[in-house]
């Protein structure tokens, strides 16, 4: 990311372009940029004008739904937005160019998953591994396991990645249990490509 960085202007610049080129269709307001690329409101105004004004972004009005104090019943609100130029005349060089140098290092996911509990097994499939039709990206099996954090972790790699990660917390004798009995989630992601970042099963 760093030397992306330099050549982007900011680490901002490069998850908020990941973010459009990842998701093509979608219309973000300044809200949810901030959430998912995680960064300040101020920077996402900053990033998002300049995203603009190089014809990479389009300013787009629609309708979002949002709820008020006290309701249940989400009301339609004219939003502004922002959408991906589908025209900008560089577009599939930059996405490739984003996909390509989108590197985050085993022991990168490893330590942002660090403090959220005992740990025994983080496997990587999906997306994650080149496979667009996975169904979970991340598997995390272990015990005293901190949801919280857990899902702290996955936001800041979704911040990096520019798009939803599925992930699945599974308890370590669930997940045994799971094994024999052949579980059709399970056996998805342990019998196709999948990669382990951490495995301390052996020493349970």
């Amino acid at each position: 990311m760093e030397y992306l960085s330099k050549l982007f202007g900011s680490p901002a610049r490069v998850k908020i372009i990941r973010l459009f080129t990842f998701n093509p269709e979608e219309v973000f307001d300044r809200d949810v940029v901030v959430q998912k690329a995680r960064v300040t409101p101020e920077t996402a105004s900053k990033e998002l004008t300049a995203l603009a004004r190089a014809s990479i972004v389009n300013r787009k009005t629609f309708f979002k739904e949002v709820f008020r104090p006290g309701s249940k019943t989400p009301k339609k609100r004219k939003t502004i937005g922002w959408v991906l130029n589908q025209k900008y005349p560089h577009l599939v060089a930059l996405t490739h160019f984003m996909r390509v140098t989108l590197s985050v290092s085993d022991a990168e996911i490893g330590k942002r998953f660090r403090g959220a509990g005992a740990i025994k097994l983080l496997v990587l499939s999906g997306f994650l591994v080149g496979e667009r039709e996975g169904v979970i990206d991340i598997l995390i099996v272990g015990d005293r396991l901190i949801e919280s954090d857990i899902k702290n972790a996955v936001n800041s790699l979704e911040a990096e990645y520019g798009q939803d990660i599925r992930y699945m917390i599974v308890p370590t004798e669930e997940y045994h249990y799971r094994r024999r009995v052949r579980d059709k989630i399970v056996r998805e992601i342990m019998d196709f490509p999948h990669k382990e970042i951490i495995n301390r099963l052996l020493k349970i």
